[in-house]
């Protein structure tokens, strides 16, 4: 969990923009096309222009920033010193706004949630008679014998029987 995203693209990897990158791209608050200089400057203003015209078509995650796309190149350092301003506006703006706070505040009740289920799988596996089940149910549901939905009902009731008998 971060503050802000940026995700960083390279300017020539073929279709970017394909299904695949699209559920990355829409999390990122600043794309930054990297390597933009020499033989990859011309490939890095149509990446630019791509991520553009697709942060268009997305939903908006945020009422008050608009992501960015930005090219630069470390090797000539053009674009950094632009693509730092953002990320200072990026800040300023979501700070004055309360987003940044509500953001952590969201981040913090998802750690919590990710720390239970940890927690619970740990439990979960560590029950004798789950433990003691597990591989051949695992090797049914992969074989076609059981549906996913059927070995998980399994496993469920076996790990209910043992928090019964106390064989946590």
């Amino acid at each position: 969990m971060v503050d802000m995203f940026v995700l960083i693209v390279p300017p020539a990897g073929g279709d970017e923009l394909q299904g695949l990158k699209r559920g990355i791209v829409e999390m990122a608050d600043l794309i930054l096309v990297n390597k933009s200089d020499g033989e990859l400057l011309i490939p890095a203003r149509r990446m630019k222009a791509e991520y553009t015209s697709a942060m268009k078509l997305l939903r908006k995650r945020s009422k008050i920033w608009i992501p960015k796309v930005l090219k630069l190149s470390s090797k000539t350092k053009e674009g950094l010193p632009e693509a730092w301003d953002k990320m200072c506006e990026f800040k300023s703006v979501m700070t004055e706004s309360g987003d940044l706070i509500r953001k952590r505040q969201r981040q913090q009740t998802v750690w919590m949630w990710n720390h239970i289920r940890e927690n619970i799988m740990d439990i979960f596996k560590s029950n004798l008679n789950v433990a003691n089940s597990v591989n051949e149910i695992e090797r049914e549901v992969g074989l076609g014998v059981l549906t996913p939905g059927h070995g998980a009902d399994l496993l469920l009731q076996l790990f209910r029987l043992g928090v019964q008998e106390n064989k946590l």
